[in-house]
């Protein structure tokens, strides 16, 4: 049973509706002038309106991220990934509201400046220093350039009307503003706050995805990028404060990783959502019984059989010509992410068990039969609209290991000891043979990237899809390696053989072919954002 500790629901959960009120009724300029920022605690309290936008939990269904790769094939078709993206006129990511959060951060840190900087408003500070870097690294994955802020700006402000800023001089910022929160931050929080963990793990995901978006598209300055992020994934797991959840039972600890009602305590949380009956919980568990989307069979295939080979080239792949078939021998994680038909669909509160006889297809439910099961729980209870308090990870140890290998990798430093652990660790929990620096096999369905890497390099890009499929950051992964022409390939979008269509693999779109688009790496700024401010270049390809 979760204790309630009111410190945690409310200042974290509870306060962020109320402070948002709170906002509303009174007017930004008037809060801290007479009322606001005069103690350390006051800038606890401002910081709570952010920690709900941490990137949600419910990323793996519907209008998640991954329905945008080559992972997912959603009921409909995702207007960027499908170059069906229109320049919009307004909104778009580049709207008023869309820059609110980041001037929230300004206006503190102007007002928190003047303060007394004692260790208690130190600390306090850097969780704001943390958010808007969150908020900033948002954007420049989005639209490349930005103007960088660092104060609030008003209706006659001068930087209105300013250009962009190269997206280097932004993302040296970005660091800056975590190298402080970092610096700031404490080891632990007992609260389920920000912890100087939680902002080195995130230096590393941003690090790395700019670093290789810079190496990959040709930008150059990526080299000193991958070693910072490669340095600060170190240090978290030279604390010894992490270390993957296992019981010794490959076939159920990844998926029950991903189940757990109290992940407090949890040697793989780094940061998490908590969710408590009665004052926050969500509705994932129901929506992902309905998700609308399914995995592609593309994804399907990459996972390893048993034996540590592509099923290319594994003498224990059985085919998939018969459903079932296809999960025979293969990496424990495929069962644990994908619906089996030997799996509880329904656990009801009577005790009846449901499951499903698949293949089956079905936009309203799956669309490719591949069923994401990886955060589902079968059991009634948590089908209840809105009642669910099932907690998700923010920042997840397994997935810094990756991201680790990946930036070794990336400036030549992976040796088999950066491997044995990183990746290694993970094949463990699931009695997965090791990968060796050497890989051991060519695979003749490696992905044919529009920028050649090495084989090691395509083994720990197929690691990280598999560890991290369904949270969200395979479409960010496509976008860094410039790899959308990728999405081109028609296994990226069909499901599992279909036995009333000659057993072909079930074609999601009819009649579509997606051909990608490269004006796609970057969203557009919208035209009326433009009109508004001449200084502002449109990105390539939108104008």
């Amino acid at each position: 049973m979760k204790k309630l500790l009111p410190i945690i629901c409310i200042s974290i959960f509870a306060l962020t509706a109320c402070n948002d009120a709170f906002l509303q009724k009174v007017p930004l300029a008037s809060v801290s002038d007479a009322d606001f920022f005069k103690t350390a605690s006051d800038i606890s309290m401002y910081a709570n309106q952010f920690y709900a936008q941490l990137d949600p939990p419910n990323l793996n269904f519907r209008s998640g991220p991954d329905n945008n790769s080559d992972n997912q094939a959603p009921a409909n078709r995702f207007s960027r990934s499908w170059n069906e993206y229109v320049l919009p006129a307004t909104g778009g990511g580049w709207g008023k509201g869309d820059w609110l959060p980041i001037r929230r951060c300004n206006y503190a840190l102007v007002r928190i400046a003047a303060m007394e900087q004692t260790s208690e408003v130190l600390k306090n500070s850097a969780e704001i220093r943390f958010f808007r870097a969150y908020f900033y690294f948002k954007k420049v994955k989005d639209f490349g350039d930005v103007p960088w802020i660092e104060k609030d700006l008003q209706t006659n402000s001068e930087e209105l009307n300013a250009p962009r800023d190269s997206r280097k001089v932004v993302f040296d910022n970005i660091l800056k503003d975590l190298d402080f929160a970092i610096a700031n931050l404490p080891e632990e929080s007992a609260q389920g706050r920000l912890t100087k963990y939680a902002a080195l793990t995130f230096k590393a995901e941003a690090c790395l995805f700019e670093g290789t978006f810079r190496k990959y598209h040709g930008l150059g300055d990526f080299e000193a990028v991958l070693k910072a992020g490669a340095n600060a994934a170190e240090s978290v797991i030279n604390s010894g404060k992490f270390s993957l959840y296992n019981t010794g039972n490959p076939d159920k600890d990844y998926f029950d990783l991903f189940v757990q009602y109290e992940l407090k305590g949890n040697p793989e949380a780094i940061l998490i959502q908590r969710f408590i009956k009665g004052l926050h919980t969500h509705d994932e568990v129901r929506q992902l019984g309905e998700q609308q989307t399914g995995y592609t069979v593309d994804f399907v295939q990459s996972y390893l059989c048993q034996d540590g080979l592509p099923i290319s080239l594994s003498p224990l792949y059985k085919g998939d010509q018969e459903f079932t078939d296809a999960f025979v021998n293969r990496d424990p994680r495929m069962k644990q992410s994908i619906y089996a038909n030997d799996r509880p669909y329904r656990i009801y509160q009577d005790g009846q068990t449901e499951y499903r006889d698949l293949p089956e297809f079905d936009r309203n439910y799956c669309t490719t039969s591949y069923w994401v099961t990886k955060g589902y729980s079968p059991f009634e209870a948590d089908r209840i609209q809105g009642q669910c308090d099932i907690d998700r990870f923010v920042f997840r140890y397994g997935r810094l290991l990756v991201t680790y290998a990946e930036l070794k990798a990336e400036i030549g430093e992976c040796t088999q000891e950066v491997l044995d652990k990183s990746i290694n660790l993970l094949r463990d929990r699931v009695n997965m043979p090791h990968l060796t620096v050497d890989v051991g096999f060519v695979d003749p369905d490696w992905p044919d990237w529009e920028v050649p890497v090495s084989p090691l390099i395509n083994e720990i890009r197929r690691e990280r899809r598999i560890e991290t499929c369904s949270e969200g950051i395979r479409f960010d992964d496509i976008l860094r390696w410039k790899a959308g022409k990728r999405l081109e390939d028609p296994l990226t979008y069909k499901g599992a053989r279909d036995p009333k269509n000659n057993n072909e693999y079930r074609v999601v779109y009819p009649g579509f072919t997606r051909i990608w688009d490269d004006k796609n790496y970057l969203l557009p700024i919208p035209s009326q954002e433009i009109a508004l401010n001449p200084n502002l270049e449109q990105n390539p390809g939108w104008k």
